[in-house]
């Protein structure tokens, strides 16, 4: 083209050449004849032309060319340079050093930062890193914008060249640099002051810089805070550049003037300058464009646009008698070879190619088609070089991003609205769409943020709901009442909950061109040919990648992780179109056994590696090892596979499986390559939940936890303040303002719940949670069926089943209930067979994993409906079960394992019907293992008890195994507890001043409460099955109830003794050791002994339990007897203040003390008998020499040795050799040479 001459010496056919060449058309020869035809210029031409480019025919008028097809060209050139030099563009800006184009000097920075490509974007990955930028400013008044990414920590702000930074200190922390942090409210210049605005994610921060005046203000979002700094030094050698400083994980963009401010600044300038003359020229052209193009955008259809046009261009004729359409087209062709070039500049996109397309696109019309905007596209594939279009749309989705991400929002929403209606119409395009997909979603433009909504401001959410209502929402088992709603609180209330349904409504708008966007980019059926991949398949790819790069952070180099409310977001919309999607697929494949309510991801996607789940470790361990160990296994099942699949697709005969059946083959599916990419989403839609989404759920519910302790504060408040005498002004006063701040606060976070109600804990969005956890319970249930084949499920499987669950109940709940779930009940039974099959599932070899489940198994135990679901499993179920929790405690947590037995005795102990402990109260915070789920109300389970007594009764050694493991733990444990007691002792009685680690007390405190639990499963044992201490038939019984005995009397001895270590760390009052009391410990002794003598099935299961008692050494009956007020010594003045009685606590009732006065006189008048119970005495020489409170009367063989029963089975419980010589044993017999079984 010759665009560069003036318009009078442009002639003839070279301008349709050119045209020619853009559109990808080859020119035909012409004669003289066809130059005559050309150069006339027809009165419907002359029309256009003038309708078009009106400033073009006046400046034909001036020249006397008159304005035509054939010399378009050079008027376009011409008109174009005329406006660029009609604009004052060299003006030389001053005040400024640094290049053309301002970017992030990753060369100035401290701290480990990941820095985006384009060096605009950064996040921080040390403790406090800084970066400046490449630009400074010494004179005028300059500007730049920060769009933040996150809330935390963060200096942003000015620096010079001679501030030195470090991880501790950053911008504003040293002299000559000022900064703004929204996280603190703080503004800084070494000394620190209260400033601005508390800032939020999808805010912009203008940093503006005044030199001449010496002086700095910020604004957020267009708003001034106020002026931070009238105290810049300014001069010679004073250059300041922008500059931020930022804690681990905080991320922010910078706009120097690369693309336009969202909030310009009259009378400052951006540090960037903008391509002005540019801007005017795409301005001019595509003024052109609109006109011109009102005649070609006729088609009703998007899919018709590409059709359309290609028929257009295949009859235009470029020398003959041309249509009004064909005229057009030649001229677009013209508009575009000199627009193309402007295309390719981040800013002309923004300011010019953005609101030009908004123009052929309706936001009104929802998801709606949008035609006119399809052809516009294909005008630009058509007419602009594959690079240029390639650039342009890069340029135009990241733009977009920004835009959506940091515009502001408004009551109903309107500029997400248009910037995602204007998205689904570039992806609903189908050669954009693929571009998109292929290079710039994922890549340079972070897709998922397009599937996140920014939550109002506080100015918005005020505006929105003026009036608030708040209720703190009751624990399940609270038995606290709420005061009683007045008229005007229930006006409030429903008030502030049409707000929220609103609200809702408006948002469910939004996500719904969310979920369409997803929708198109999963469409499976737009690949020309085999070798073309759909856009489905290469979205899933690099959803995959995406997945990868989130699940890997912090394990190999650092990487910039998608923060937790867009992957929520995400995780929401995946599930959405999935499910629709998921449906679909089950209609047009005939398969009703396909449905999203059944949806499963098969095994043998696990085990053939037919879906990428990366280095991802299975329960069996590494896949190369599992690959390794079942490769015929896996082998097999591939084989049974193919000819399952070839017997099914003959017969249609569809099987079913199940969890607790003998292994089977898998339920056979439809196997394609859309059900196949269906399993890959729905696999990913889990890791999604696993990495992100769970977290954020989980992490919203503070700002319930924050609104109902304001709640709580404020009604306190109230209280006092009316209860406070007139006289009083000084106190009223600080009340007054005290409550003031409380109503304040909680209206504040009241709002914040209303739109978290209705944006994270929707019904919708409890049942997206829902789908999933029913989709990972299945999965698991049928891969469980599989044999060794479950060893190759990921083990986020079992972890998203668990959290789930989780969420579910805790974190929804109470604000969406749980009990409101469809089919609640089934839902508790399903889950509550998963931790049942899982709880000792030898398949499962990580031991984070095991616990986890334990955990989770502890916790369902609590809450009286789900143990209501865990007794109504099937018989065997439970046995398996029971069997597993009675297990010696190998190679898992034992301690939540005795806290799940704990948990089914609570409620039939003696005294143990508290939930706070009694000596607490009315204490809010005790030290809890399980935190709020040990705090349910006793619900004890006696079918759970009967099961666990039947379990031990079945096995004698299985029996003894178990009881073995309880009093090693319970020997260990106090022993532990009572050294860290001296310790703490030692250290209290220093006379130098001493600080006390708080994880010494807590581990203490720990140590004590196992203790009591272990107590309080030997309680369980005693009252349901007490021949196995009793019934000396049993081998092991004698010797389980002196061991039982011994660890009662070193317990109370230990506790019970007047000014001793027990009571002098009680009664010290350490913090974190709240929970250490006489009243936990005595009472599960106290349930022991009186479960074994006064509740004892008979005189003869007496007697032997009173002989064994008395034939212990460290028996004491005063320490029995300090459980109803007696002494055990002589009591410290301190002591008497504080005297222990178990009748001076409500949890005991009347006929608990009756038992225990009744022992008491029990055991007294025993132990006055003398000779008749007491042990019998041996000579000199015949005491075991291992104990010395036995006598020798048993013999090892074959080397001989003696010693006395007690000692030998505790012995023999752990090795078979002799305490003396290591002599392998073979049997034991007794003095008359009689075998004893042990």
């Amino acid at each position: 083209m010759m665009s560069g001459q003036e318009t009078d010496s442009v002639e003839g056919d070279e301008p349709l050449a050119g045209l020619a060449a853009a559109a990808k058309f080859t020119m035909p020869t012409s004669g003289n004849g066809a130059e005559n035809e050309v150069f006339s210029i027809t009165q419907e031409e002359a029309r256009l032309l003038k309708h078009v480019f009106p400033d073009l025919t006046r400046m034909s008028q001036n020249t006397q060319k008159e304005l035509g097809i054939h010399n378009i060209a050079a008027y376009l050139s011409r008109a174009l340079d005329d406006a660029v030099s009609s604009k004052d563009l060299t003006t030389r800006r001053e005040g400024i050093l640094g290049p053309e184009n301002t970017l992030l000097d990753i060369s100035a920075n401290v701290g480990v930062l990941l820095v985006e490509a384009d060096m605009l974007g950064v996040a921080s990955h040390s403790n406090f890193s800084s970066i400046r930028a490449n630009t400074c400013v010494f004179k005028g008044k300059w500007l730049y914008e920060i769009l933040l990414g996150s809330s935390g920590v963060m200096q942003l702000g000015w620096c010079t060249l001679m501030c030195k930074f470090s991880q501790e200190e950053g911008v504003g922390d040293t002299q000559d640099s000022y900064a703004y942090d929204g996280n603190r409210l703080r503004k800084w210049n070494v000394k620190t002051l209260r400033y601005g605005e508390p800032w939020q994610p999808g805010d912009v921060i203008t940093c503006a810089i005044d030199l001449d005046e010496g002086s700095m203000t910020f604004y957020r979002n267009g708003r001034s805070m106020g002026k931070a700094f009238d105290n810049v030094r300014t001069g010679k050698g004073y250059g300041y550049f922008p500059a931020v400083s930022m804690s681990f994980g905080e991320t922010l963009r910078v706009n120097f003037g690369r693309t336009p401010l969202q909030y310009p600044v009259e009378g400052y300038e951006p540090i960037q300058a903008a391509p002005i003359g540019e801007v005017v020229k795409a301005d001019m052209l595509f003024g052109y464009l609109e006109r011109l193009m009102s005649g070609l955008l006729d088609v009703k259809n998007p899919s018709e646009a590409a059709v359309v046009l290609s028929a257009d261009m295949e009859h235009l004729n470029l020398t003959g008698n041309r249509s009004s359409r064909g005229t057009r087209l030649l001229l677009v062709g013209h508009i575009f070879e000199n627009l193309s070039p402007l295309l390719t500049t981040a800013y002309v996109v923004e300011k010019c190619l953005i609101p030009f397309l908004l123009t052929f696109c309706d936001p009104s019309a929802g998801t709606a088609e949008q035609p006119h905007l399809a052809q516009v596209l294909e005008y630009m594939w058509t007419f602009m070089e594959d690079f240029e279009v390639n650039i342009c749309l890069e340029h135009l989705l990241s733009s977009l991003l920004q835009i959506y991400r940091f515009a502001p929002v408004t009551i109903d929403f309107t500029d997400q609205h248009t910037y995602l209606t204007l998205t689904l119409a570039l992806v609903r395009h189908e050669t954009t769409r693929k571009y998109l997909v292929k290079s710039v979603f994922f890549d340079k433009a972070k897709f998922p943020m397009f599937m996140h909504t920014k939550p109002p401001d506080e100015r918005l959410l005020a505006e929105l709901m003026p009036d608030v209502w708040w209720n703190v929402p009751q624990k399940e088992d609270d038995e606290s009442t709420t005061p009683e709603e007045t008229p005007d609180m229930k006006m409030k209330r429903e008030t502030y909950q049409t707000t929220c349904q609103e609200l809702k409504r408006k948002i469910t708008e939004v996500e719904n061109l969310q979920v369409e966007i997803l929708r198109c980019l999963l469409n499976g059926r737009d690949s020309s040919s085999r070798k073309e991949a759909s856009t489905r398949f290469i979205f899933l790819h690099k959803f995959r990648e995406f997945l990868k790069e989130n699940m890997m952070v912090g394990r190999t180099r650092p990487t910039q992780q998608c923060p937790l409310p867009v992957m929520r977001s995400f995780f929401h919309r995946i599930i959405r179109i999935l499910q629709t999607m998921w449906e679909e697929h089950a209609v047009s494949s005939s398969r009703t056994d396909t449905d999203s309510n059944g949806a499963y991801v098969p095994c043998k996607h696990f085990s053939d590696n037919s879906i990428n789940i990366f280095d991802v470790q299975r329960h069996g361990g590494l896949v190369s090892h599992l690959n390794k160990i079942h490769r015929d296994v896996v082998s097999r099942d591939s084989d049974d596979r193919r000819q399952q699949q070839q017997t099914s697709a003959a017969s249609s005969v569809v099987q079913n499986g199940s969890s607790v059946d003998p292994p089977k083959p898998e339920p056979s599916q439809v196997v394609d390559d859309d059900f196949v990419s269906l399993v890959e989403l729905l696999d990913g839609a889990v890791i999604l939940y696993h990495i992100g989404a769970h977290k954020q759920i989980t992490k919203t519910s503070a700002f319930r936890d924050t609104l109902n302790e304001y709640v709580t504060a404020l009604r306190e408040t109230e209280v006092k303040l009316a209860a406070c005498p007139p006289e009083m002004s000084d106190v009223k006063e600080e009340l007054q303002r005290a409550e003031s701040v409380f109503r304040e606060k909680a209206t504040e976070q009241a709002r914040n719940m209303g739109w978290i109600t209705a944006a994270v804990y929707s019904g919708e969005k409890q049942k997206d949670v829902h789908w999933i956890f029913e989709v990972v319970l299945q999965t698991i249930k049928i891969a469980s069926g599989r044999g060794v084949l479950f060893s190759f499920v990921p083990e986020y499987y079992v972890e998203v089943c668990l959290s789930c669950y989780n969420a579910l109940r805790t974190a929804f709940h109470p604000t969406q209930p749980f009990m409101a779930l469809p089919e609640a009940d089934k839902v508790l039974q399903r889950f509550a067979c998963f931790l049942a099959n899982h709880f000792g599932d030898a398949r499962i070899v990580n031991t984070d994993t095991r616990d986890s489940i334990v955990q989770s198994l502890a916790c369902y135990v609590c809450y009286a409906n789900s143990l209501a679901a865990v007794e109504a499993m099937p018989s065997a179920l439970i046995q398996k079960m029971v069997h597993n929790l009675l297990a010696p405690y190998e190679n898992r947590s034992w301690a939540q394992t005795n806290w799940i037995l704990v948990r089914l005795w609570k409620g039939d102990g003696f005294g143990f019907r508290y939930l706070h402990l009694p000596h607490l109260l009315p204490a809010k915070n005790q030290t809890q293992e399980i935190g709020a789920a040990s705090l349910q109300k006793p619900n004890p389970s006696k079918r759970l008890q009967q099961m666990i007594a039947a379990d031990l009764l079945q096995d004698n050694d299985y029996a003894t195994k178990f009881l073995d493991t309880i009093l090693n733990q319970l020997n260990w444990t106090f022993s532990e507890f009572v050294g860290m007691l001296q310790e703490l002792q030692t250290i209290a009685s220093r006379p130098e001043r001493n600080i006390i680690d708080s994880r010494q007390l807590k581990i203490c405190a720990t140590f004590f409460d196992l203790a009591v639990g272990l107590l309080r499963v030997i309680e369980m044992v005693v009252a349901v099955v007490p021949e196995l201490f009793l019934d000396w038939s049993k081998s092991s019984a004698e010797s389980l109830l002196a061991r039982l005995f011994q660890m009662l009397c070193q317990v109370l001895n230990r506790v019970t003794a007047k000014a001793n270590l027990f009571e002098n760390i009680v009664y010290s009052g350490m913090p974190g050791l709240e929970s250490v009391d006489h009243f936990p410990i005595l009472s599960a002794v106290a349930g022991v002994l009186v479960h074994l003598f006064m509740r004892a099935k008979d005189d003869t299961s007496k007697e032997r339990a009173i002989a064994a008692l008395l034939a212990e050494p460290g028996f004491q009956l005063s320490s029995i007897e300090f459980l109803l007020g007696g002494t055990t010594g002589p009591a410290s003045a301190r002591a008497d203040t504080r005297h222990f009685t178990l009748k001076k606590f409500k949890e005991i009732n009347e006929e608990e003390i009756t038992e225990v006065e009744s022992l008491i006189t029990y055991l007294r008048i025993q132990q006055n008998k003398g000779t008749g119970l007491a042990r019998q005495t041996s000579s000199d020489g015949e005491d075991c020499t291992i104990c010395y409170a036995h006598p020798a009367t048993c013999i090892f063989k074959p080397c001989g040795h003696q010693s006395c029963r007690a000692c030998i089975f505790h012995h023999l419980m752990s090795k078979k050799e002799c305490f003396f010589c290591k002599a392998r044993i073979e049997k034991v017999v007794d003095k008359h040479g009689n075998t004893i079984k042990l």
